[in-house]
């Protein structure tokens, strides 16, 4: 099970990766694609008249301009396979890339500055949870970006625990602690629970 905290409001940006832009893409495509279908549909259909639904899908006359500048057609399509090529790598380079673990900024009021690590800052998060009652085993890592850190959590709970006490120790003291060490009141966390597998018993 997850747990998601952002303080007051619901965020799923710490649960993953942000996929923002490639639902975004996908979702127009869809759109593009589905609108498409049903024109096609409805004109196949016989909806809008017989003469068109008798058409042929390419029109004649783009046809005919296609057969008279053939060499300016092929440049033209080179081009836009080539830009869709290139577009392709690049979104699955994207997609690839490792998630960054930020290091997160300091800055006193002196005017003093200082940098805290990803793994710094996560080994001394981890000590905190690894101390609540239930807790076995916890795993911390940063996400995001320095201007928009966030923690993830993975926390091995013992068997029979309570998880709800765990939680508000979690989100009344161990979080709480971290916002006051960076000094920043939000500071979102994905908190991932995993129980424990009972020990098996030997049969004699």
């Amino acid at each position: 099970m997850t747990k998601v905290n952002e303080d007051v409001r619901p965020s799923r940006t710490p649960v993953g990766r942000s996929l923002g832009f490639e639902r975004s893409l996908l979702g127009l495509l869809a759109l593009v694609l589905l609108a498409a279908g049903a024109l096609a549909l409805v004109v196949g259909s016989g909806l809008l008249g017989r003469f068109r639904a008798g058409r042929p899908v390419l029109d004649p006359l783009l046809e005919g301009w296609v057969g008279a500048n053939r060499v300016s057609f092929l440049a033209g399509a080179a081009a836009l396979g080539a830009v869709l090529v290139v577009v392709g790598i690049w979104w699955l380079l994207r997609s690839l890339r490792p998630e960054g673990r930020p290091d997160v900024p300091l800055a006193d009021e002196d005017g003093g500055s200082a940098t805290i690590t990803s793994g710094a800052l996560a080994a001394a998060v981890r000590s905190d949870p690894e101390q609540v009652a239930g807790v076995s085993r916890a795993r911390v890592r940063m996400a995001g970006t320095e201007q928009r850190p966030h923690l993830r959590l993975a926390l091995s709970l013992q068997e029979g625990v309570d998880v709800r006490g765990v939680w508000a120790e979690l989100d009344d003291e161990v979080l709480d602690r971290a916002r006051r060490a960076l000094g920043t009141e939000r500071l979102p966390a994905a908190i991932h629970f995993q129980l424990d597998r009972a020990a098996g018993r030997r049969v004699s």
